[in-house]
This record gives C-alpha cells, sequence and structure tokens, in this order.
C-alpha cells in the first residue's frame, strides 16, 4: 500500500510552540503509512536543525524569484500559486498548517486544485488574532471564514479555543475539533540533563546581603503578548521586598521585543537580576535548574513551554488565559494559576512558591506524572495520523 504523502507547511522555524510542535510531529510520524515533507515561507530560525534528515525541506523564498512590483496581494497570491504547484509536484495526498498566518497560503493552496488540507488553530482566536493579523484583518477573517469552513478538518490545541473559532470566524460545528499539543518527554529529561554553560545562572550567591539564591526562568517569543514585561516588574518588586534572596530570571527566546524589555530591566536597575540569553537549545535545562518556571502570557492556545517545564519537575506559575493554562494545571491542582495582565499576581504567586516549598515540590511531581501519563507526543501525533488518514480518505468519496 502506497504512502500517504502529506505536507507540512508554517511560516518558519523560529522557537515557538507551533514550530516546536511540527518538529515533534515529523519526528514521530510513523514513515511506514506516511511520507513528510516540510514547507516553509522563510527557511529560518533555530529549530531547522532540529528537522529530521528524512524530512525535505523546500520554502517559497527559494523557490521563487523576488519580484520588484509590489500590489496589494501580489505577495499572497504569488505564495497560494506557489504552494499549490509544490503540491500537485509532489503529488500530495494531504496538506496540514499550523496558524492562521499560514492557513491563509496552504488551505487557499489545498483547496484550490483539491487537495484535502488540515489546518490548526493555536491561539484563542477572539484574543489571539487581532495583535499578528496586520493589515486589512476584516478581509483576513472573510477569507479564514472561507478557508476553514472549505478545510477536511480543522483542530484547535484547547477545549476553549474551538467556540472561540466558531464565534470569530464562522466556522460550522462539524469542522472543528480539540487536539491537544503533546510532549515528547524521553526527549525533554534528556535535554534536561545537558549543561548549562552560563556561570551567572548556576553560580553559587554573590550578594553580602542575600543568604540564597533563587531562579525564575520564562521562555517563548518576546512578544507584547507574552507578557514578559509584567514578569520583569515582579522580580523588580520581589527584589525590594526579599533582600535576603539573590533572584536571577532567565527571559528564553528572541523576539521584536528584546530591545524593550532590555530596555526595562536596565531602567528597573535589574540587569544583575534578569538576563535575556536569546533561543537555548537546552531551554529544558533551564526549567530543571530554576526553582519557579513562570508563564506570563496574555494570550495562549496550549503553551507548549508550561508543558516542558511541568515535565521537568519545576514548580509553575501561570497567568490563567482564557484558554490553555488552567486546562494543562487542572485549575490550580498543579501550579499557581494568577490573574492576566497583572504583575503583582505574578509576584504573589512566586511568593507562595518560596513560601511553601513543600507543597510546591509535591505539586511539581504530580505535574511531571500528569504530563508523563496524559499528555505524551506518541498520542499526539497517533491521533493526527487518523486525522489524517480520514482526511485522505474523505476527499476520494
Amino acid at each position: 500500500m502506497p504512502r500517504i504523502c502529506v505536507v507540512f507547511s508554517i511560516g518558519a522555524m523560529h522557537g515557538g510552540g507551533s514550530e516546536r510542535q511540527i518538529v515533534h510531529l515529523l519526528t514521530h510520524l510513523d514513515r511506514t503509512r506516511f511520507e513528510p515533507f516540510l514547507y516553509l515561507v522563510y527557511r529560518t530560525g533555530p529549530l531547522l536543525t532540529s528537522v529530521p534528515q528524512d524530512v525535505p525541506i523546500t520554502s517559497f523564498e527559494e523557490r521563487v524569484t523576488p519580484s520588484r512590483i509590489y500590489l496589494p496581494g501580489l505577495m499572497h497570491h504569488r505564495r497560494v500559486r506557489d504552494f499549490a504547484r509544490f503540491l500537485t509536484e509532489i503529488r500530495a495526498d494531504v496538506s496540514y498548517d499550523r496558524t492562521f498566518l499560514m492557513t491563509l497560503i496552504s488551505a487557499a493552496g489545498a483547496q484550490r486544485i483539491g487537495v484535502p488540507n488540515v489546518s490548526t488553530i493555536v491561539t484563542d482566536p477572539e484574543i489571539g488574532f487581532a495583535p499578528v493579523a496586520g493589515r486589512f484583518q476584516w478581509f483576513k477573517r472573510r477569507m479564514l471564514h472561507r478557508l476553514y469552513n472549505g478545510a477536511t478538518q480543522v483542530l484547535a490545541v484547547s477545549d476553549g479555543a474551538p467556540e472561540s473559532a466558531k464565534r470569530l470566524y464562522g466556522i460550522c460545528d462539524e469542522k472543528i475539533a480539540t487536539h491537544r499539543n503533546g510532549v515528547d518527554v524521553e526527549w525533554i529529561q534528556q535535554q534536561a540533563e545537558l549543561p548549562i554553560e552560563d556561570v551567572w545562572w548556576t553560580g553559587e550567591v554573590r550578594s553580602s546581603a542575600a543568604s540564597r539564591v533563587v531562579r525564575i526562568v520564562s521562555a517563548g517569543r518576546l512578544t507584547q503578548e507574552k507578557g514578559f514585561h509584567l514578569l520583569i516588574q515582579a522580580v523588580a518588586r520581589l527584589k525590594q521586598l526579599h533582600p535576603e534572596i539573590e533572584f536571577r530570571t532567565a527571559l528564553l527566546g528572541e523576539g521584536s521585543r528584546r530591545a524593550a524589555l532590555e530596555q526595562q530591566v536596565s531602567a528597573l536597575d535589574l540587569s544583575d537580576v534578569v538576563h535575556l540569553p536569546g533561543f537555548q537549545d537546552n531551554a529544558a535545562a533551564w526549567f530543571r535548574s530554576a526553582n519557579v518556571f513562570v508563564l506570563p502570557s496574555l494570550i495562549e492556545g496550549m503553551p507548549n513551554v508550561l508543558l516542558e517545564a511541568m515535565a521537568c519537575g519545576t514548580a509553575v506559575v501561570s497567568s490563567n488565559c482564557r484558554s490553555g493554562p488552567a486546562e494543562i494545571l487542572r485549575n490550580g491542582e498543579f501550579g499557581e494559576l494568577v490573574t492576566v495582565n497583572d504583575a503583582a499576581a505574578l509576584q504573589a504567586g512566586i511568593e507562595r512558591i518560596l513560601a511553601n516549598t513543600s507543597l510546591a515540590a509535591s505539586r511539581a511531581e504530580a505535574a511531571q506524572a500528569e504530563i508523563e501519563q496524559n499528555w505524551s507526543v506518541q498520542a499526539a501525533t497517533r491521533r493526527l495520523e487518523q486525522i489524517l488518514a480520514a482526511a485522505v480518505e474523505t476527499s476520494k468519496h
């Protein structure tokens, strides 16, 4: 029986959760049943090297000569046309895309030539659409309404996202279902054993006024929606209130807000307290070595970094976004859930963990067991394989 040719597509391979999920899915996809390809708009990002070697990678920027003509919508039209052409060239059986920006390209290209497509919504659309949609938002929503309803299957990564997507995009009930992210626990725990070569992070107490070090870590794209500015405010207050503690806070990742965050750190005189070491291949090692992992996001879908921190057995504090964190933490059973967009709430959540380390440790242990038992990437990949195979079968009838 011939293998199913499936094209995974996303904008680029930066260090976000969607890109890491693509890597995990490509790694664990059953090669006896599926032949995977990866299509990007831009062949960039640190996770390019993590894509399995047997997965061919292609990108729009490599396939299409840049045009000197600028007309509204021309670039989008060229991307849709090239994606459709690529599907035809490799005789793709099914297309799988993540993020609505890629859906605008991939779903449009697949539907143009009659290839079944599965699109994944990775955040709460009613909150997450506007900040990243850019210009012509009304028109993009209209396009997404047509593309999602024309898809073979639409997936959302958390239980709250489908209802939000139905309201924002007008998706029919039968088109959308929940498909949660999975975590490669074995890989994460291997990464957690890797050395950290940052002496500032790993060193002993240096402050004469402090009796211990407390390490706080967070990770993600350095964008406004991730709320790192709130965590910096919280740490500034913690430093003032607890001179007996030497706080060290690492914000792992890259993004458009780096300069603004560095300026905030300098303005608050936190240069010895808060570091931005960039994207880290061994992020799990930072998670495991921290006393607290903090997710200060304003918006989330199903945050992979929270799942990964829990898999490392680290105590966690998370903002209670409309979708994602409460579902993962079982409404606070496995970690601290605090008010969104509230630096004081983040501060209080961290203080509760520091004040009762035995309770925090027992919750972290239970959280790790929960991830190992119920959030494996292997199970998530098997579910996706069933969805992809069903999409191909449906297209034959």
